[in-house]
C-alpha cells in the first residue's frame, strides 16, 4: 500500500511539471556549482603547490648568512585545499591561507579570499553545499506543500480515508514519494560529485576523501529528510494549500536567513571573544612578564641585550626567550580558539529546531573546511616555526656564542638551511572529522525524530477530521 501511494504521488508531480522545472533548476545549479568548484580547486592547488615549492627553494638558496637573520626571513606555510572543498568551501573564503613562519612570533593566517571578492560575496558562494542547505528545503516545500492540504481541498483525502487506508501508511507513502522525487534529482548529481572528489584527491587520500563524501551525503539525507516530514506535517495540519505554503515559506526563511544571524549573535553573547586590540595587548603583556622572569633567572637582569649579557650568551638568550614564549602563545591562542569552538557548539545546538545550523557545521567538518581543520593546520604550521627557531638557535649556541665579540661575524653554511625540512601538511582522517562532527550528526538525528513525531501526530488527526 505504501508503495502504491508513493508511485501515485510521484506520477502526479511528474504530470503537473513541478518536478521538472523546480527540480531541473536545482539540478542545473548543482552541476554548475560543482564545475565551478572543481575549476577553482585546480587553480588553488596549483598555486599552493608552486608557492610552497618556490618558498622552500628560496630558503635553501640563502647562501652563507647569520642564522638569526635567516630566522627573521623565515618561510611560509600554505594551506592545501581539501578534496571536498569543491563541494563545501565552508569557512575557507573567510579565513587566511598563508602563515609566515618568522622568528620570535606566532603569526596569524592571512590572505583571505573574501578580501578580493565583490559585493556579491555577502549573498554566499555558489557551492553544492550552499545549494543543498538553502535551496534543498525550498525544493521539498515546492514539491510537497499540497500533499495533504491539496487532497483535502479536492475531497480526495476524505475518500481515501473512507476506503480504510490508515493515516500513518498514507504518511509513509507520501514521504517515500518525496524521497524518490529528490533521489531522481540528487542521486545522479551525487555520483558525479563522488567521481569529481575521487579525481581531485591525491592517490593516497582517495579512500579517505570518499569516506568523507559518504558521511557528507548521509548528513544531507538526514537534513532533507527533516524537511520532508516537516512539509508533510504542515500540509496535514493546514486548512488549505495556501496556508500550508505560507507557513512553510516562513519556516524556510527562518531557517535559511534569520537563524544563522540570530544564533551567531547569541553565541557571541554567551561566549564573548576579545577584540584584536584586547587580544594583542594581553598577549604582549604576558610575553613580557614571561620573558622578564626567564632573563632574570638566567642572567640576573630584565634589560634586553645589555652589557650584563655578553655576546657569548646571546645565542642561549635567544633560545631561552623563544622557548619560554611557546607556552604563552599556546595559552592565549588556545583560549581564543576554544572560545570560537564554544560559539560554534551553541550554534550547533540551535540546529535541533533550525536544522541549517547543524547541517552547515557537519558539512564543513566532513569536507575539511571547518574551524577544527583550520586549527589543526595552524597548529602544524606553528610546530614547524618552532622547529626552525630551535634549529637556528642551537646553531648559534654551538658556533656563534664561542666566538664572543665576533658573534655577529659568524655565518652559517647552506647545510644548516637544509636541516630544516619542507613544510608538509596532511589533513586529519575521516574518522577524526566524524568524531568532531558527531555532535552535529546527533542533532540532525534528533531533529529528524522531532519532525517525524510532528508529522505522525498531524496525520493521525486526519481520521478524526
Amino acid at each position: 500500500m505504501i508503495w502504491r501511494i508513493a508511485f501515485k504521488d510521484l506520477r502526479e508531480r511528474l504530470r503537473d511539471g513541478r518536478l521538472y522545472w523546480a527540480g531541473g533548476l536545482v539540478a542545473l545549479l548543482l552541476l554548475t556549482a560543482l564545475a565551478v568548484g572543481a575549476s577553482h580547486q585546480r587553480e588553488a592547488r596549483a598555486e599552493q603547490a608552486a608557492a610552497q615549492s618556490s618558498d622552500y627553494k628560496d630558503w635553501l638558496a640563502q647562501g652563507a648568512r647569520h642564522p638569526h637573520d635567516a630566522a627573521h626571513q623565515g618561510m611560509h606555510a600554505f594551506k592545501p585545499d581539501a578534496a571536498l572543498a569543491l563541494v563545501d568551501p565552508g569557512i575557507n573564503p573567510y579565513i587566511g591561507s598563508t602563515v609566515w613562519l618568522q622568528a620570535h612570533r606566532q603569526s596569524e593566517v592571512k590572505f583571505r579570499p573574501a578580501q578580493d571578492a565583490t559585493g556579491l560575496q555577502r549573498f554566499g558562494d555558489l557551492s553544492v553545499g550552499w545549494i543543498l542547505q538553502v535551496l534543498g528545503p525550498l525544493l521539498v516545500v515546492v514539491l510537497g506543500f499540497n500533499a495533504f492540504a491539496g487532497e483535502r481541498e479536492q475531497g480526495m483525502l476524505r475518500q481515501t480515508l473512507s476506503l480504510g487506508v490508515p493515516p500513518l501508511r498514507l504518511l509513509w507513502g507520501k514521504a517515500l514519494a518525496l524521497a524518490m522525487a529528490l533521489a531522481v534529482l540528487l542521486v545522479p548529481a551525487a555520483l558525479i560529485a563522488a567521481v569529481a572528489v575521487a579525481f581531485s584527491a591525491g592517490s593516497g587520500e582517495r579512500l579517505d576523501a570518499l569516506l568523507r563524501f559518504a558521511g557528507l551525503a548521509l548528513g544531507y539525507a538526514l537534513y532533507l529528510g527533516i524537511f520532508v516530514f516537516l512539509t508533510l506535517a504542515v500540509s496535514a495540519a493546514s486548512r488549505s494549500s495556501r496556508v500550508a505554503i505560507t507557513a512553510l515559506l516562513a519556516l524556510w526563511i527562518a531557517n535559511a536567513v534569520v537563524a544563522p544571524r540570530v544564533l551567531s549573535e547569541l553565541s557571541r553573547a554567551i561566549f564573548p571573544s576579545p577584540t584584536r586590540l584586547e587580544f594583542n595587548q594581553a598577549l604582549a603583556a604576558d610575553l613580557k612578564a614571561t620573558s622578564d622572569r626567564t632573563w632574570m633567572q638566567a642572567f640576573g637582569t630584565t634589560e634586553r641585550w645589555s652589557k650584563d649579557v655578553p655576546l657569548n650568551k646571546w645565542g642561549i638568550a635567544l633560545k631561552l626567550d623563544d622557548q619560554a614564549s611557546y607556552a604563552v602563545y599556546d595559552r592565549h591562542f588556545g583560549r581564543l580558539w576554544d572560545t570560537w569552538e564554544q560559539q560554534q557548539a551553541v550554534q550547533e545546538a540551535g540546529g535541533l529546531l533550525l536544522p541549517l545550523l547543524a547541517v552547515r557545521s557537519f558539512s564543513s567538518t566532513m569536507a575539511g573546511t571547518d574551524f577544527a581543520h583550520h586549527r589543526d593546520f595552524t597548529t602544524a604550521a606553528e610546530r614547524h616555526r618552532r622547529l626552525i627557531q630551535d634549529i637556528v638557535s642551537q646553531d648559534l649556541v654551538d658556533h656563534a656564542d664561542p666566538l664572543g665579540h665576533q658573534h655577529f661575524a659568524y655565518q652559517a653554511s647552506p647545510a644548516l638551511w637544509a636541516r630544516v625540512p619542507a613544510f608538509d601538511y596532511h589533513a586529519p582522517s575521516a574518522g577524526w572529522a566524524l568524531a568532531r562532527g558527531g555532535g552535529s550528526a546527533l542533532v540532525l538525528c534528533a531533529s529528524l525524530a522531532l519532525a517525524v513525531a510532528f508529522a505522525w501526530i498531524a496525520v493521525a488527526r486526519q481520521r478524526a477530521i
